[in-house]
């Protein structure tokens, strides 16, 4: 029997296209992590969210969907089906790790078992929670019981940023270059200008010393946060890689076919993950 061809199948080209949009979103929020600050960044932090949070949740239920038509002789979900699988990044990601686990794919890198993954993966699954997430800002207006730490970047830098502090900078090389370098900074500039700056907490900053510190490190938040979120990224690529690749030359599988390549770009050592600053590779 010959085999259909795939790039005439309305579910490959459904699934093409949703799979084009899965990897230039996340794309897009780790470039905007690559930018996130407390100065003229702060915005960033958020467009990040935005981009990951939709992201990841899309990623893990294209795997679902691919699980599905491995499960079912190539018949894809249907709405009803899909709708079940709900928003909640942690249990989509809990959903993929039994899939993988069923099918004795190992991922060799990180994922969402490693501490500030976990972390990575709560901000974000509370971020889509529009009154704790999203919406935050208009839910402090006028409300004297909102909890500070609920806002998205607070989150984030107190459970993520602070952790890959504990763990790449403080007492470190790095720590002793920048405090030195913003002490030097703040002796000279205190007595010649006004700082006044909000750092992620909420905290103000009001002398050239302190600014000058978070300024350093903002370079490791921006790098392992970006570094962590992907690694994320990467586990779900490499298990939808595995689910995939071969099975879209199986009769039946046609649908399946050739859409782990835009996510092969996430499939890279820790070094780029490190490294890289703009997403995807192209």
């Amino acid at each position: 029997m010959t085999r259909p061809d795939p790039f005439t199948i309305p579910e490959w080209k459904a699934l093409h296209r949703e799979a084009s949009l899965i990897s230039q979103i996340l794309g897009s929020g780790a470039t905007a992590l690559s930018r996130a600050s407390y100065g003229s960044g702060f915005g960033e932090y958020y467009t990040a969210f935005f981009g990951l949070s939709v992201g990841i949740e899309r990623l893990a239920k294209l795997i679902l969907v691919a699980n599905y038509a491995l499960e079912n002789n190539g018949a894809l979900p249907g709405q009803s089906v899909v709708r079940k699988y709900g928003h909640k990044l942690r249990e989509l990601i809990a959903q993929v790790g039994m899939i993988a686990e069923k099918r004795s794919i190992t991922v060799p890198h990180i994922g969402p078992d490693h501490p500030i993954c976990t972390a990575v993966i709560n901000c974000l699954d509370a971020f889509s929670d529009a009154s704790k997430g999203r919406y935050a800002n208009f839910e402090a207006i006028g409300n004297p019981s909102f909890d500070p730490a609920n806002e998205p970047v607070n989150k984030w830098w107190t459970e993520v940023v602070e952790p890959i502090l504990d763990n790449h900078y403080r007492g470190k090389k790095g720590e002793a270059v920048v405090k030195r370098r913003a002490a030097q900074f703040g002796a000279m500039a205190d007595c010649y200008m006004f700082v006044l700056f909000t750092d992620e907490t909420g905290n103000v900053m009001s002398d050239a010393t302190t600014a000058s510190e978070r300024t350093g490190q903002t370079k490791w938040a921006q790098n392992y946060g970006r570094f962590y979120t992907l690694s994320v990224v990467r586990w779900l690529s490499y298990i939808f890689d595995e689910m995939t690749h071969m099975a879209g030359y199986q009769p039946g599988l046609e649908s399946l076919f050739g859409h782990y390549e835009f996510f092969r770009t996430y499939m890279v050592n820790n070094h780029f993950l490190l490294k890289r600053k703009v997403w995807p590779l192209t």
